[in-house]
C-alpha cells in the first residue's frame, strides 16, 4: 500500500510520543499515521517499542499490540549502536547523559533512523529540535500544532 500511485515513496521512523498519542485516539496522531502510510513505509525503533510497553495503559495493551503487529520493531544491531555512540560523541548537548537523561535512548532511535536512512518522526522538539543533526532528517512537530500532516505536505 505504501507510495500507492505516487511518484515518490519515503520511510518513516515514529518516535514514541507519536505512537503514544495514536494510541490513545488523539485525531492528529491518526490523522498522521494515516497520511504517513499512504506516502511511504513507517517502522520503529525496538527503544520506542520497549517505551511504548512501559507506558502503556492496561485498556491500551490491546490496541498496542494489534500496532506492533502492523508496525513491527526494526532491531537494535551493531552498526546501529556503533551509529548511536557516534551521535552521543558529536551532538552531546543533544544525546548527552547530563543534560538529557534520555539521550542513550533517543541517540539509540535516532541512529535506527539514521541506519534505515528513514525519517524520523517525533513529538520531542525539546531534544530533536535543539541542534541540526547532519546525519538524519528529522520532522519534530510541535504538539499543540493543529495540523500534523501539514508539515509533511509541504515537502511533497
Amino acid at each position: 500500500m505504501a507510495g500507492k500511485g505516487l511518484q515518490q515513496s519515503f520511510d518513516f521512523l515514529l518516535d514514541t510520543g507519536i505512537i503514544i498519542q495514536h494510541l490513545r485516539n488523539n485525531e492528529r496522531a491518526n490523522d498522521l499515521l494515516d497520511y504517513l502510510e499512504q506516502i511511504g513505509e513507517i517502522s520503529v525503533s525496538t527503544i520506542t517499542y520497549m517505551e511504548i510497553l512501559i507506558l502503556c495503559r492496561p485498556h491500551e495493551e490491546e490496541a498496542t499490540l494489534l500496532f506492533f503487529d502492523r508496525v513491527p520493531p526494526v532491531t537494535i544491531g551493531q552498526e546501529t549502536a556503533k551509529k548511536a555512540a557516534s551521535l552521543i560523541i558529536k551532538y552531546p548537548n543533544v544525546f548527552g547523559r547530563v543534560k538529557n537523561p534520555h539521550g542513550f535512548p533517543d541517540a539509540l532511535i535516532a541512529a535506527t533512523a539514521w541506519q534505515q536512512k528513514a525519517i524520523l518522526v517525533t513529538l520531542n522538539t525539546q531534544h530533536f529540535a535543539k541542534v541540526p543533526i547532519a546525519e538524519l532528517t528529522i520532522k519534530a512537530i510541535e504538539q499543540d500544532m493543529k495540523d500534523w500532516v501539514s508539515l509533511f505536505k509541504d515537502d511533497n
